[in-house]
């Protein structure tokens, strides 16, 4: 984040989902680095976090959104210096933030996020994939995770049906008729979604998370269906690597309505934990896999 803000020379602002910027980190009790900000740049921070700067600043707006540690402020850097950011952790609350933010005619507005709150990215215009070695210490398995995240980000967008999706789990039958059923989550309704009308359909459509259990009786269930799914975000896939794999092996195309745009995958070859990946070695395996280009920020380069 702090390289990505020493290449943008306009005005922008400043949030995260979480608590950012500190010493020490509040989850894994590791140093992380400051954010360093600049005059001109606009934060929206809760109050108690402003005794932590190390710079000037102006209040220039009191939200009504709260956080863990407060309300959270508007403010606008006087002069450079180190700064604590804590912003919603909400997604309805990051959404009512940006609209805020929206009126101070910025050009960008930075969210630092965390990849364990994927839903917020669906907030976002575009987002910025990072990997660590951080992740585990075996770097093929690094990489291999680092496709299905990034394969689950880039799924296709839903094509164009005469149909309006519902808060309610749906399905198109043969007959292109679009059917609601009595409930909007998988969770607890697995056995009344796979029903025969169901099984034979062309599309099923899910508006709420995909679970364990559900990509299971998939597994399970292969070759007696011929639908394809429809999803509202891929962050709505909510399992743990072995099933994503797993649902990616099925026979079935995946559809989203709101797809997640990836404009660039950072990595870091080296862990806070005290061991390190060789840097090309991750590259090169991380090109591979992914079918693009990555960048090591410590390396240099500019992407706006």
């Amino acid at each position: 984040m702090n390289h990505y803000l020493e290449q943008l020379f306009c005005r922008l602002a400043i949030t995260s989902i979480g608590l950012d910027g500190e010493e020490i980190d509040q989850i894994t009790s590791m140093e992380k680095p400051r954010i360093f900000v600049k005059k001109g740049h606009i934060v929206a921070t809760a109050f108690d976090t402003l005794k932590n700067y190390s710079c000037d600043y102006k209040i220039l707006e009191k939200t009504n959104i709260t956080t863990s540690i407060g309300q959270v402020v508007i403010i606008e850097i006087l002069n450079e210096g180190k700064a604590l950011v804590a912003g919603p952790s909400r997604v309805k609350d990051m959404q009512l933030l940006i609209s805020i933010l929206e009126k101070y005619g910025l050009e960008k507005i930075i969210i630092d996020g965390a990849f364990s709150r994927q839903t917020f990215a669906r907030t976002s215009d575009a987002t910025i994939f990072v990997v660590g070695a951080n992740k585990d210490k075996d770097i093929d398995k690094v990489v291999k995770d680092t496709y299905l995240q990034y394969r689950k980000f880039n799924l296709e967008t839903m094509p164009a049906l005469p149909y309006s999706f519902g808060q309610n789990i749906g399905f198109v039958d043969t007959d292109n008729n679009y059917q609601e059923l009595p409930f909007s989550s998988v969770i607890g309704n697995i056995k009344d979604i796979f029903i025969n009308e169901v099984l034979n359909s062309k599309y099923l459509y899910l508006p709420k998370t995909i679970s364990n259990k559900f990509v299971e009786k998939l597994v399970v269930e292969r070759g007696k269906y011929a639908f394809d799914l429809i999803i509202q975000t891929p962050i709505n896939i909510q399992v743990n690597d072995d099933n994503l794999e797993k649902l990616f092996k099925l026979s079935l195309n995946i559809f989203t309505i709101n797809p997640i745009n990836v404009a660039l995958i950072c990595y870091n070859p080296y862990s806070p934990k005290g061991y390190e990946f060789d840097n090309n070695d991750f590259k090169n395996k991380l090109k591979n896999a992914l079918k693009t280009d990555v960048l090591n920020v410590l390396e240099g380069g500019i992407y706006e």
